[in-house]
């Protein structure tokens, strides 16, 4: 079979020709008909994440495939993998084949396409949770979603929209995007001081979920109410954070992480759900699938924030 494999910290994945692997009870051997590109992959094959794991590495935390033989799931089953240490310590779902244990596998949605099915969890899940399980947005607050043209910002955009917020701003970094954001949002182009400047120095939102990090977010912090909210949740922008601590202290804003992996039953929780909005049209969920060939090329796109939406790769394709 071929796996794109990841033979030092930092580099490329190599798509090669590889064993395939044999399945012990309590696993199951699963056809990858489509796996997720997230930065939390290419944060985990950086060797600078706090889980490490050995080399060569076959990343890809999220994907969807078909059962082809299992103690547990009918052959033929299609199911959605992810969890028990897919893509972090243990071989992910960038190859054609995966062996896995059980209990990381779910059955999903059959109206879904596998690129969607592949991709869906991890934005929706870490939209709602940003939005609701850490913002407690209330109806009638205003929200201000960076990066909303991505996977992630975009379905914490809708889940506001959906929440009753009385407007949502969507911040994308470049103008091209702004036609991206979710509808009945309004949209915003620029970074950090830029939103400042296009918004006014007064705070306008109670609640911020910021999708990108950075320096900016300083200065995004100054558009949120005393005693407001910020859901921080991704760092495409930067993984440095600077604050004036007086100044923060007297604006008295929340700063909250969204840790998924510490939510990882909640997500689990709300997955079928999230797949069911999905599949009835209440979310929309953009995704650019790839070649497997091209999925060196495809992580750059992503790393320079050029996808449209949630960039999947077709090992089977």
């Amino acid at each position: 079979m071929r796996a794109a494999r990841i033979h030092a910290f930092g580099a490329d994945p190599v798509v090669e020709e590889v064993p395939t692997p044999k399945r012990n009870p309590g696993q199951s051997l699963v056809r990858i008909e489509a796996a997720a590109l997230s930065h939390l992959d290419m944060t985990v094959t950086s060797g600078q994440f706090e889980l490490r794991p050995e080399l060569p590495h076959v990343g890809g935390t999220d994907g969807t495939g078909v059962v082809v033989a299992s103690d547990t799931f009918e052959a033929g089953t299609r199911v959605l993998v992810r969890g028990a240490g897919i893509g972090l310590v243990k071989n992910g779902c960038w190859a054609e084949y995966l062996v896995a244990s059980d209990r990381a596998l779910s059955v999903v949605d059959s109206e879904l396409e596998p690129p969607v099915a592949a991709s869906y969890f991890l934005p929706t899940t870490t939209g709602y949770v940003a939005v609701h399980d850490v913002g407690e947005l209330a109806a009638g607050e205003r929200v201000i979603v960076t990066g909303a043209a991505g996977a992630v910002g975009s379905m914490a955009a809708q889940f506001a929209v959906l929440a009753g917020a009385s407007e949502v701003i969507s911040v994308v970094p470049r103008p091209e995007q702004a036609e991206l954001v979710p509808p009945k949002t309004r949209p915003v182009v620029g970074t950090g001081a830029d939103v400042v400047t296009e918004l006014g120095e007064d705070p306008v939102a109670t609640l911020l979920v910021d999708t990108v990090g950075g320096e900016g977010l300083a200065d995004l912090l100054r558009l949120v109410q005393p005693g407001g909210r910020a859901a921080l949740v991704g760092y495409t922008l930067g993984t440095k954070l600077s604050l004036d601590l007086p100044s923060w202290l007297l604006r008295d804003v929340r700063l909250l992480p969204v840790n998924m992996i510490r939510k990882d039953q909640r997500a689990r929780e709300l997955g079928p759900e999230m797949a069911h909005l999905l599949a009835a049209g209440t979310l929309n969920l953009r995704v650019q699938p790839f070649a497997f060939d091209d999925i060196a090329p495809a992580l750059r796109k992503l790393r320079e924030g050029t996808v449209n939406g949630r960039a999947v790769v077709l090992p089977c394709g």
